[in-house]
């Protein structure tokens, strides 16, 4: 069967004093001197993808035999500049091209296959506890991407002030549950996924325990929740039992806390940051009283960043495209001078 090869589509080519250059980013490109070879071979299969053919019109122009062109084109895949291809699929692109893509710019394959990745991820199940605004952006990423199965844990319903920034909803949502508003709407997203919701709240480990005993197994749960403040450490207790990892996002006022991601084989909670457990619970009643009926400052703008952010990182850890930056690292962005530091 015939081979096809390519040259990798998200690289730009430019040449200047002398180099030809094949960009990725602003900081990263293959750079290649000018001439002859180089001309051909980009004219070559920009003209015929075919392997044979492009071998066999590399030997005719550059006055090399057959097996050095199939040297230099080893070559130039062993560089990244090109690739194997279907060309079942390659004028057709699937729901999950440009991420695939994107996962082969930060783990480059030589074959254009990253099918391997999006198995993982349809393979994968995240539990999101509570889809406010920062719930919301990241049940629309991980559904846009196609994790297999995203189940979604509230209690609450649809309201007037939450269309600013929690934009799964609409108005005409307003008044209604906002797991099954959420449901429809990410299910017109992509619905060759499974989603799954469950109204209720979450008011001790114990419950967390038999949640997701009940819905798992859970590779990843999200704690995206306001309230209560304890979620990350009854997560942090149940790790080990159930072999999920779990990643905190939130903010307080203008500042981001994106992070950690933890999980069984990680330090606990604890063991990296204070814990205000202690603290709140010996507040006196009137502290409390306040405490308790906070409100958290926010916009879609601002849920967006830190949710995607936190989005990204888990599909790097269930790809295996990188490390992930949170693990056991807390991420700590300001939003009035886009500062960022781990802390």
């Amino acid at each position: 069967m015939s081979k096809n090869i390519r040259i990798k589509p998200y690289l730009h080519i430019l040449e200047k004093d002398g180099i030809v250059s094949f960009i990725k980013t602003l900081d990263e490109s293959i750079r290649i001197p000018s001439g002859k070879m180089i001309d051909t071979i980009v004219s070559v299969i920009q003209q015929n993808s075919n392997y044979d053919s492009v071998c066999d019109e590399l030997s005719k122009h550059l006055s090399i035999t057959l097996q050095e062109a199939e040297l230099l084109l080893g070559k130039f895949i062993e560089l990244g500049v090109l690739e194997w291809v279907d060309t079942v699929n390659q004028n057709e692109p699937g729901r999950y091209h440009r991420q695939q893509l994107l996962f082969d710019t930060i783990a480059p394959v030589a074959d254009s296959s990253t099918d391997p990745y999006q198995h993982k991820l349809s393979d994968t199940h995240i539990m999101i506890l509570g889809i406010g605004g920062i719930g919301n952006y990241m049940a629309m990423a991980f559904a846009a991407a196609g994790v297999g199965k995203i189940t979604l844990v509230d209690f609450d319903v649809v309201e007037l002030s939450n269309l600013n920034r929690q934009i799964l909803f609409r108005e005409i949502d307003i008044g209604k549950s906002k797991i099954a508003s959420a449901i429809a709407h990410l299910n017109s997203l992509n619905s060759t996924i499974e989603l799954k919701g469950i109204e209720t709240k979450v008011h001790s480990q114990e419950e967390l325990d038999i949640l997701i005993n009940d819905n798992g197994p859970v590779n990843y749960l999200v704690l995206s929740a306001d309230h209560p403040p304890h979620l990350v450490l009854w997560a942090s207790a149940l790790c080990q039992k159930h072999q999920f990892k779990y990643v905190k996002c939130g903010y307080m006022a203008f500042q981001g806390l994106v992070g950690p991601l933890l999980g069984p084989q990680t330090k606990r909670y604890e063991e990296l940051f204070e814990s205000w457990k202690t603290v709140i619970e010996a507040q006196p009643k009137h502290f409390k009283s306040h405490n308790d009926s906070y409100i958290a400052p926010s916009m879609a703008a601002t849920n967006a960043i830190l949710a995607n952010i936190a989005a990204l990182e888990i599909i790097k850890d269930i790809t295996g495209i990188a490390s992930s930056a949170l693990t056991e690292k807390r991420l700590l962005v300001d939003l009035k001078t886009m500062e960022i530091s781990f802390g």
